[in-house]
């Protein structure tokens, strides 16, 4: 071929790609790739955030992918020799990539990170050949290569309340697997005497303490941090879970995974150090909260109650982990795993050890005898729940509550009977406790965009009824419980620490951005202390008339959903990566006062 054919060739070739690239139509690309952008973050947009945004959020950047796909198959202008290239390109780059991956990241991270990066790489590649003289396609595929290879080098944690991801990098240790190497450490020797003088001495019974009201009893605490700071007691590598803490004396319960066994751990109070543990070969992986136990132990008349994320139902003696019964709720019922596992405390009322089991069907509610795990009664209430029974007073007796995807129902814990009933269906998951005011009243929150209740129970006539009293969306919370004091509600207006006037449903302000965390009442010091999402601790004063923060401390690192527990002036606080107890500063009059008792 003489040269001047070769340089024909050349021009043309040249020609081909610079006419190819004036007749790709692009900004339907670009435009999918900036509407992906915007619906991975779409949360930070919105102060009220409805329920059904979660799903913009989860599938929004792989609906805008998919639809890219599709343009660059049909609708880009462009010869068919170059789609098909294309084609070839993204798959076969995309297929390679996911033979690589971190088995974490398959699920959610593909469909919210991989895919998506890599057909905006795939986009920025064309839009980048219209002023570089290079072919199209090789720097389209190039770009998607860069974008799919991004997820490579990280592994998924979880997500955030916002449904953010959270990606740390592939090649460091995940907190887990650190506590795994270090699981031989010697156990701490504490003496028969002090276990069995510690259970006379339960503090806090289990989960949000006695009545499940998330409030806790202190001694004048000192609000200025700056000044006088939290101190660090001890702090510890914890498994993953979102149990709680129960407290007895010296002893400190609580659960967590530890690799493919779930765990009820018993602590030292004043150090950390593990006592026993007790294993069960269970693991709940769960792509949105992460694996581990959710409830919480219960401590009742020197037993020690718990629930595992898959069902495992168990009374172990406090003193020494040894079981005393045990009960696998799904093969006693014929139920399956819930889709974010078994998340009820255990409630004990009287002889009678009783659990919620989601799902549909005339077995939801189980009530077992506390001595033996004899199951005694079901009933039905709601398809799903991933809230805890909550014991209720009304009238001469005891009942329980169950607040579940159908509203609440107030059932006889002796026998199961259903007592009344309130209808308010939810479309999402409930996963909040219900609140006692007064001797007739009881709030139910209820999720996102969903709203609170206020009902009124008559529980005088022979038939109890049920009257709403006002329903508002001024409160929102997600799976963060709230308080009640003097007239008002106190929680997370999704992620929004807010406050709410308990006669009317009306907002009196909403301040304060601490992500999904949980929050404990202080009624005699007027103070409510707010864990954040990031693990800092946040003082407030119960204040209806303005949002007043008095004091905040950074006391864990890490996502944190857990409730604390306050005993005196020690808190205790953990999350799915570690455990810490601080002592908090004390009033000058309160020092000197214990120093005199001491004395």
């Amino acid at each position: 071929m003489s040269q001047s054919d070769e340089k024909t060739g050349a021009d043309t070739q040249s020609n081909e790609t610079f006419d190819d690239q004036k007749t790709l139509r692009l900004w339907p690309a670009v435009l999918l790739v900036i509407i992906g952008i915007l619906s991975s973050r779409v949360t930070d947009f919105f102060e009220d955030a409805p329920s059904w945004l979660w799903m913009v959020v989860a599938f929004g950047p792989l609906l805008c992918s998919i639809l890219a796909l599709v343009w660059w198959t049909f609708f880009s202008r462009t010869t068919k020799r170059q789609r098909i290239c294309g084609l070839i390109g993204i798959i076969g780059t995309g297929s390679i990539v996911l033979l690589f991956l971190d088995q974490t990241m398959y699920g959610p991270v593909i469909m919210m990170i991989t895919l998506p990066l890599g057909m905006t790489g795939f986009v920025v590649g064309l839009y980048l050949a219209r002023w570089l003289p290079l072919s199209p396609n090789w720097l389209a595929v190039t770009g998607c290569i860069l974008g799919f290879s991004y997820s490579l080098f990280f592994r998924y944690e979880g997500m955030w309340g916002d449904f953010t991801v959270r990606l740390a990098p592939r090649w460091q240790p995940t907190s887990e697997a650190l506590l795994l190497k270090r699981e031989n450490k010697e156990k701490d020797a504490m003496p028969l005497p002090r276990r069995l003088e510690s259970m006379k001495q339960v503090s806090w019974p289990g989960f949000r303490g006695v009545d499940r009201r998330g409030t806790a009893t202190t001694g004048q605490l000192e609000t200025d941090w700056v000044k006088n700071p939290p101190k660090e007691q001890w702090r510890i590598k914890i498994g993953p879970g979102w149990s709680s803490f129960a407290v007895a004396g010296e002893l400190i319960f609580t659960q967590e995974q530890r690799g493919e066994n779930e765990c009820v751990t018993c602590y030292n109070a004043s150090s950390g150090s593990e006592i026993w543990i007790h294993m069960e070969q269970a693991r709940l992986n769960d792509p949105l909260g992460g694996p581990g136990p959710r409830a919480t132990p219960t401590l009742y008349e020197g037993r020690l109650y718990t629930l595992g994320s898959t069902g495992i139902l168990l009374c172990l003696d406090p003193i020494n982990g040894d079981i005393i019964w045990k009960v696998n709720i799904p093969e006693e019922a014929g139920r399956s795993v819930p889709m974010w596992g078994f998340c009820a405390s255990p409630l004990l009322l009287g002889e009678h050890v009783i659990v919620h089991a989601s799902e549909a069907g005339e077995k939801d509610v189980f009530g077992f005898k506390a001595s033996n795990g004899e199951l005694v009664w079901t009933a039905a209430a709601g398809e799903h729940s991933y809230s805890s029974p909550h014991q209720m007073n009304f009238g001469d007796s005891q009942q329980v509550a169950i607040v579940t995807d159908e509203g609440l129902a107030l059932l006889d814990p002796t026998n199961g009977t259903v007592l009344v009933e309130h209808s308010w269906p939810h479309s999402g998951y409930r996963a909040l406790q219900p609140c006692v005011v007064g001797n007739q009243q009881i709030v139910i929150p209820t999720g996102m965009g969903t709203g609170t209740r206020l009902l009124k129970i008559d529980v005088e006539s022979a038939n109890w009824s049920v009257k709403e009293i006002w329903t508002t969306k001024n409160l929102k919370s997600d799976f963060n419980d709230l308080l009640v004091y003097k007239g008002h509600l106190y929680g997370f207006d999704d992620s929004i620490f807010t406050c709410i006037d308990l006669a009317t449903g009306e907002r009196k302000w909403k301040r304060g951005r601490y992500g999904k965390g949980q929050s404990l009442l202080l009624p005699e010091e007027n103070l409510i202390m707010v864990l954040s999402e990031q693990g800092k601790m946040v003082v407030l004063e119960t204040d209806p008339t303005a949002h007043q923060e008095l004091a905040s401390f950074q006391m864990l690192n890490g996502k944190t959903w857990n409730h604390p527990v306050l005993v005196g002036n020690k808190l205790y606080i953990r999350n799915s990566e570690e455990a810490a107890c601080y002592l908090l500063p004390a009033k000058e009059s309160a020092r000197k006062v214990s120093l005199i008792e001491s004395n």
